[in-house]
């Protein structure tokens, strides 16, 4: 078979959310976003490169759960690598009481610098750590306690989300 150039035709549409989400992110960019050559985009493309590489060298492994996890992780683009510190920071958390949640702010802020990880996120690892200090936040958990619409957004800022979930957790311990 000879080797075929394929290019892309410029997409006459308006910006998808997922492009708009991930301009800062070339590495996630899309083919159907990309106007040069495909083959230039295959040989560049970054995608979770470092979990990439480990996936791509199982043959010596027996799947197990974990390793399926991580392998559904990778293709919804949801695996988040945390590193050693701030994993010990989120096991010290285990030390709080019911109503400290505001101690935590240090690390809620690390954990919303992560790729990938947003206040549901952030907030659904800190509740499976302590569950008797945090709880999950999302849009629905949201309106099911102040009965109206969610008002943060991945754009919001990171103070902004911190503020609105230590709120929150105060209304929870009302």
């Amino acid at each position: 078979m000879s080797d075929v150039n394929f290019y892309l035709e410029p997409v006459k549409k308006r910006p998808s959310r997922r492009s708009k989400i991930n301009e800062n992110h070339v590495s996630a960019r899309i083919a159907y976003d990309y106007k040069d050559d495909i083959n230039k985009f295959l040989t560049d493309y970054n995608y979770q490169n470092k979990l990439t590489k480990y996936l791509d060298n199982l043959e010596e492994y027996n799947f197990d759960q974990s390793l399926i996890n991580e392998i559904v992780l990778w293709k919804l683009n949801r695996y988040v690598s945390l590193n050693k510190q701030i994993l010990t920071e989120i096991d010290a958390l285990t030390k709080l009481r019911n109503g400290q949640h505001r101690k935590s702010e240090d690390v809620l802020e690390k954990l919303l610098d992560i790729h990938g990880v947003d206040l549901a996120m952030a907030s659904t690892i800190l509740r499976f750590r302590n569950p008797e200090v945090f709880q999950i936040i999302d849009r629905h958990a949201y309106r099911a306690i102040y009965g109206v619409k969610y008002p943060l957004y991945s754009m919001s800022s990171n103070q902004r989300k911190i503020e609105a979930y230590f709120e929150y957790l105060d209304k929870l311990l009302e």
